[in-house]
This record gives structure tokens, C-alpha cells and sequence, in this order.
């Protein structure tokens, strides 16, 4: 009998979770895909080929929160239909209820980490390829409908009109992050991108190249420019932030970061020590050691973040566990039929307590001020608050 009502709760908890999930997800797969469209001008083909790469970063959003209501929704309505008070009645304990589900929670758990990772190392570099390969089609849209496109990296293009293929009077600004902006006028030019070399390609014709506000030369017939995707993009994610590495990569990312720091050190502690040698003592304060000193300082912020990391996203996984956890004693003292009010009942504290948690013990420890494992707060304190819960179910 035991076996066969664990098996009733989890037909209903995976029903609802999978029609909830497949409808959360799809919303926002078309959402995150809409938002690329306004920012890149994507075409249909590419809206396309986004789509498998969207997928698991909607599923590390979708999973925990469908999960929860798919649990609140069936606990909630046990308990208003007082199927619990009776399975009570006859001597079966709460936790005998509680226990299957939660077991299909913490199995979720590894689950939802590893979706997390595959959206890092697969979804958002397959987004970027995407939008990296769609970028001559996309500059062409853009300058046909507004005359202009530019970028948040230095790169912009401004047209007197698109005849077919032909940028009419093209003007192209290009702001370097170190050294004098350039500007390059042609009476006209072409697109064409290069995926081998990933770097978009401008044929012009009767160039002139302004750097500094001088003219640095004039070339007559055909002359070409070359600007890297990565420039050429609107938006794309920093590469080398801890949050684009995979689990299995960031622990490589640790050495070479810490080996830098100590090469950083050796170089510091070497050129004050000669200094000091040979009494230079005005030379202590200086732009190179002001220099070092910001790079360790940046270094150490980077090693905290990469650090950081993995618990932030072992701690997201097992929110699923942990949102259980406190959902199940929630609905079942909610005693509410309707899905949409146990669900709310259930997440408010999760939005207002969890959240807020979460966010203070990843910004601390990003900082280095807390350890990292300070990201888990969050999903103590939930734990702390649904255990109080099972003890009130328990007792009533």
C-alpha cells in the first residue's frame, strides 16, 4: 500500500512538473531569443540555430521554480482534500508521505548543476558562434534600417545610404583601448565575413584614414580593413570572467591564476628591494609599482570570484532540494487546492528570504571579505525554516 501511494505522489508531481516545465521553458526560450533579435538583428536562420543553445539556460531557471510548483500544487491539494489527515489517521507518519519527493528533489539536484555547467560550456559559446557568424547579415540589416551600427567595443559604422550589396559613403570609427581613436571615410564598400579567421572583412574603395584628427594617408582603388567578431558583436559575455569557464576548467584557472599572482609578487618584492639597496627611496612610489599593486589587487578579486564559482553553482543545483524541502510542510499547512495560491504561498518566502541570501553570500564572497562556501546561506537558512515546518506538521 506504501509503495503503490509513493507511486500516485510522484505520477502527480512529474505530470505537473512537466507540463509546467515544458511551458516555462518555452517562454523563456522565446524571450531570451526575442531579446537577442532587438539587440543583434538576427535573422530567421539564426533564430533558428539559437534555439538548442537556448535550452539549457532556460532549464537552470525553469527546473527549480516548475519543481516547486508541481510539489506545492499536489501537496496543497492532498492536504485540502484531507488526504493527509487521513493517511495520518491510520499511522502513517509525514515523513512517509514527504520522502519520495524529496528523494526526486535531491536526485534533481546534480542534474540542475550539470544543466547549469552545459548552458556555460556549451550553450553560451553555441549563442555566440551563432551571433559571431550571423554578424555581416546582421550589420547589413541594421544599416539599412537606421543608416548607423555600432558597438559597446570601439566599432561603429555610419552610411549615407545601402544600394543592394554597396555601403554608400561609409564612415568607420574605431576607439582602440589604448592609443589616439581612428576614422576611416571611402566613397564606398563592401561586408564580407571571414569564419575562418573570425574577423569581418570591409572592402573599400578610395579610403582615407583620419587618427587624432590628421589625415594619415589616402588610398586610391581598393584597400580593405579587418575588424575581429568579438569587436564587431553588440554584445557578447567577457570570455575570461569565472562564470564562462566550465566546473572541469576553472580549477586549471585557479593555478594560473595564483602562479600569476606570485610572479606579480616576485616582481613587486624584487624592485622595491633594489630600490632599498640602493637607497632610492623616492623611487618606492612610482606608476610600475602602482601598476603591480592594482594588478594583485584585481588578481586577488579574480581568485576570489573563480573560487567562488563552483559553490555558487553547486548551491543554484541544490536549491532544487532545498526549495522542496521547505515547499512540502508549506502547502501541506496551507491546506489550499488551488495550485497558483500554494505555489505563491511557497515562493514568496523563498523570493524574500532565499534571494536576498544568496545574492549578499555571492557578492561577499566574491569580494574575498566571506568564504566561498558562503554562497550556501541561502539554502541553510531555507533548510533552518522547513525543518520548523516538518515539526509543526508533525505535531499537528
Amino acid at each position: 500500500m506504501i509503495a503503490r501511494f509513493h507511486l500516485y505522489i510522484l505520477i502527480e508531481v512529474l505530470k505537473l512538473f512537466s507540463i509546467a516545465l515544458v511551458a516555462a521553458t518555452s517562454l523563456i526560450m522565446v524571450g531570451g531569443v526575442v531579446q537577442q533579435l532587438i539587440a543583434e538583428g538576427l535573422g530567421p536562420l539564426a533564430i533558428l540555430q539559437l534555439m538548442p543553445y537556448f535550452l539549457p539556460l532556460a532549464l537552470q531557471f525553469a527546473v527549480p521554480a516548475t519543481l516547486l510548483f508541481a510539489v506545492c500544487s499536489v501537496y496543497g491539494r492532498m492536504s485540502a482534500d484531507n488526504e493527509i489527515l487521513a493517511l495520518k489517521s491510520i499511522g502513517l507518519p509525514p515523513n512517509r508521505i514527504m520522502t519520495p519527493t524529496l528523494i526526486l528533489a535531491f536526485l534533481f539536484s546534480p542534474l540542475a548543476v550539470w544543466t547549469s555547467d552545459l548552458a556555460v560550456s556549451w550553450g553560451k559559446p553555441g549563442i555566440n558562434r551563432v551571433i559571431m557568424n550571423s554578424i555581416e547579415e546582421i550589420v547589413y540589416r541594421v544599416l539599412r534600417n537606421h543608416r548607423s551600427y555600432s558597438t559597446s567595443k570601439g566599432f561603429s559604422i555610419h552610411v549615407q545610404d545601402v544600394q543592394d550589396r554597396w555601403l554608400i559613403q561609409p564612415t568607420i570609427n574605431l576607439h582602440p583601448e589604448s592609443g589616439q581613436p581612428m576614422t576611416i571615410t571611402a566613397t564606398k564598400g563592401q561586408l564580407k565575413l571571414d569564419p575562418q579567421s573570425e574577423k569581418l572583412r570591409i572592402q573599400l574603395y578610395d579610403a582615407q584614414w583620419d587618427m587624432g584628427g590628421q589625415v594619415m594617408g589616402s588610398f586610391p582603388g581598393i584597400s580593405e580593413e579587418e575588424i575581429p567578431l568579438n569587436r564587431a558583436t553588440r554584445k557578447g559575455a567577457d570570455q575570461n570572467s569565472p562564470s564562462q569557464y566550465a566546473l572541469r576548467d576553472i580549477g586549471n584557472q585557479v593555478n594560473i591564476q595564483l602562479a600569476s599572482l606570485e610572479t606579480r609578487k616576485d616582481e613587486l618584492a624584487t624592485m622595491v628591494g633594489m630600490d632599498l639597496m640602493s637607497g632610492r627611496f623616492d623611487q618606492l612610489d612610482n606608476p610600475t609599482s602602482h601598476h603591480l599593486l592594482w594588478q594583485l589587487e584585481d588578481g586577488g578579486r579574480r581568485l576570489s570570484k573563480l573560487r567562488t564559482e563552483p559553490w555558487r553553482r553547486w548551491a543554484m543545483g541544490f536549491s532544487c532540494f532545498f526549495f522542496i524541502w521547505l515547499g512540502i510542510p508549506l502547502a501541506i499547512s496551507m491546506k489550499s487546492a488551488d495550485y497558483w495560491t500554494s505555489f505563491g504561498a511557497c515562493f514568496l518566502p523563498i523570493l524574500l528570504v532565499y534571494y536576498p541570501l544568496f545574492a549578499l553570500g555571492l557578492d561577499r564572497a566574491k569580494n574575498g571579505i566571506w568564504p566561498a562556501y558562503s554562497v550556501w546561506l541561502g539554502n541553510l537558512i531555507l533548510f533552518l525554516i522547513g525543518l520548523w515546518l516538518m515539526r509543526r506538521v508533525y505535531r499537528h
